[in-house]
């Protein structure tokens, strides 16, 4: 039994239906828990924040997908490895991110407790989704043709997150991935223009990047409906890396794990055109 945590999420919600699919029996832990989406995995309550909702959701589990949110803190992530490994589970695969190495950030953080933890682990460190232009800058871009971020010109080797889940799948269920850190990216380094440039191509109309700083980010997460102040402020604070140029590389990591090539922005763009018509 494999245990994916914030499995209602950008990840979450598709690596459930892919270990699934390779037969894999599942338990998708949520905050907000809905059983009609997946009548095929054991649907649980689970809070990182609620170390009984962890133990209960623990329970006969060997290996854990764990999933960071950026409003968890720190302890939280100490806490729930403890009651992970107090409830008897072998294996830990973290989302990280890329470029977030070493302390002074969340992610960060959680990789040094996964280490320390006397789990077996694996960390995954994929970079900037490319689901957040149809998920948290959906609204901007289906009403006002724009999105906003506070990454100036820098370039980010955006990854297509059904791909971070076919890489999940691989080192969840296969051997060999003990103690390894694999940076995920996808197969081309963008800056935030060239991503407009593709939702414009799929679109068939213009749609702009405007570059802002943090409360401009703020500013328009909150003014397109899709975040409160407190949660923007959270999202906003992930951007150093991106504006240090940290997130630009791109790795091999991804396709050595699922075999493939991931898939690019105008693949995304296309795949996902009617978010931004509904």
């Amino acid at each position: 039994m494999i245990l994916v945590t914030a499995a209602t999420g950008n990840v979450g919600r598709e690596l459930v239906p892919q270990l699934l699919g390779a037969g894999q029996p599942v338990r998708a832990g949520s905050r907000h828990p809905d059983p009609a989406r997946w009548p095929d995995a054991e649907v649980v309550t689970l809070d990182l924040t609620d170390q009984d909702s962890v133990w209960a959701a623990a329970q006969g589990v060997t290996a854990v997908y764990l999933i960071v949110p950026e409003t968890l803190e720190a302890a939280d992530v100490q806490a729930t490895l403890r009651t992970l490994r107090d409830a008897s589970v072998a294996r830990v695969v973290l989302q990280s991110g890329f470029g977030v190495q070493g302390e002074g950030n969340l992610l960060g953080d959680a990789e040094a407790a996964v280490r320390a933890s006397g789990l077996e682990w694996t960390i995954l460190q994929p970079n900037w989704f490319m689901q957040n232009y149809n998920q948290m800058f959906r609204r901007g871009i289906r009403d006002r043709h724009e999105f906003a971020e506070p990454a100036g010109t820098r370039r980010t080797s955006v990854i297509d997150t059904r791909d971070i889940a076919a890489a999940a799948v691989t080192v969840l269920t296969g051997d060999g991935h003990v103690g390894r850190v694999y940076p995920l990216t996808g197969p081309a380094s963008l800056d935030r223009h060239e991503v407009a440039a593709a939702l414009s191509r799929a679109l068939g109309h213009e749609v702009t990047y405007r570059p802002v700083d943090d409360d401009g980010f703020v500013d328009f997460l909150v003014s397109t409906g899709e975040s409160d102040e407190e949660e923007a402020r959270a999202i906003a604070s992930i951007y150093p890396p991106i504006r240090a140029d940290a997130t630009a590389p791109v790795t091999d990591d991804l396709p050595r794990l699922i075999g493939r090539a991931g898939y690019t922005i105008d693949d995304f763009a296309r795949h996902y055109r009617a978010d931004w018509q509904a």
